[in-house]
């Protein structure tokens, strides 16, 4: 074994488990992982009446009202229910859903790597939170209000289904959820060696540019406002991820000398 080579970051290589014990462990991680997000849907079941209130603030804040919303297909009010419940749970149960995750990635990680694991567990729970927020207090409002304002430009008339704004809203703040996850891929990668704080520096016009191309990607409208709307605190983090990552690589070129 290099001397140089500190003992913390050798992987250990006698303790081996054997295949199906690594199927075991996956079975279990996915049994718990399954049982928090039954648990989370079940809670939000049971309250999806204010779940739906709250999805329903933003419309009404466009001077529209909820109670004129129709359901167009005999089953609509149960995928509702269902819909919501399924989001909910997802967001209620993605700190536990991480956790057991990180339990059934810990064994092949070394302890240098360990230290770094909960924090970045616990920040992807925090920005996946962050994204929604930021979706429901400012995107949903401004994007809804777009499209009353170009109905109203073509002649038309609004007449939207109950199911069609919640699919649209639903889709809108997990899209934003999971874009707001970006910053956490660049730590990662930084973390691994893979990208250093000058070549992320270096590539600011492209990732302004992948950012916009990814948000068109993941947000289910064509609309320019709403896109740049969202494309800008992405590229705000990605500023202050090359921040973060070249404070990571100082310390890394410290703790090398």
């Amino acid at each position: 074994m290099p001397q140089n080579l500190p003992d913390e970051d050798v992987r250990p290589i006698l303790e081996t488990k054997p295949f199906l014990g690594h199927l075991e462990d996956l079975r279990w991680t996915i049994i718990r992982c399954v049982s928090a997000l039954m648990i989370g849907v079940i809670i939000c079941a049971f309250t999806a009446k204010f779940i739906l209130r709250a999805l329903y603030h933003p419309y009404r804040l466009t001077g529209q009202d909820p109670h004129k919303l129709v359901n167009i297909g005999v089953v609509d009010p149960f995928s509702i229910h269902m819909e919501v419940s399924v989001f909910g749970g997802i967001i209620l149960s993605l700190p536990f859903l991480l956790y057991f995750i990180g339990q059934f990635l810990l064994p092949a990680l070394t302890p240098r790597e360990k230290r770094f694991l909960a924090p970045i567990f616990f920040a992807g729970s925090i920005l996946f939170i962050l994204g929604v927020t930021f979706c429901y207090v400012f995107v949903l409002r401004a994007a809804l209000e777009f499209f009353i304002g170009y109905s109203r430009y073509l002649d038309m008339e609004s007449m939207w289904t109950a199911k069609t704004l919640i699919d649209f809203e639903v889709q809108m703040l997990i899209g934003c959820g999971l874009a707001f996850e970006f910053p956490l891929v660049i730590i990662v990668l930084n973390l691994l060696g893979i990208v250093s704080s000058e070549q992320l520096a270096g590539k600011r016009r492209h990732a302004a540019f992948i950012i916009f191309v990814a948000t068109c990607c993941i947000m289910p409208t064509t609309d320019p406002f709403s896109l740049t709307l969202l494309s800008l605190p992405l590229y705000v983090l990605y500023e202050g991820c090359i921040w973060v990552t070249r404070v990571m690589d100082r310390r890394k070129a410290k703790a090398a000398e």
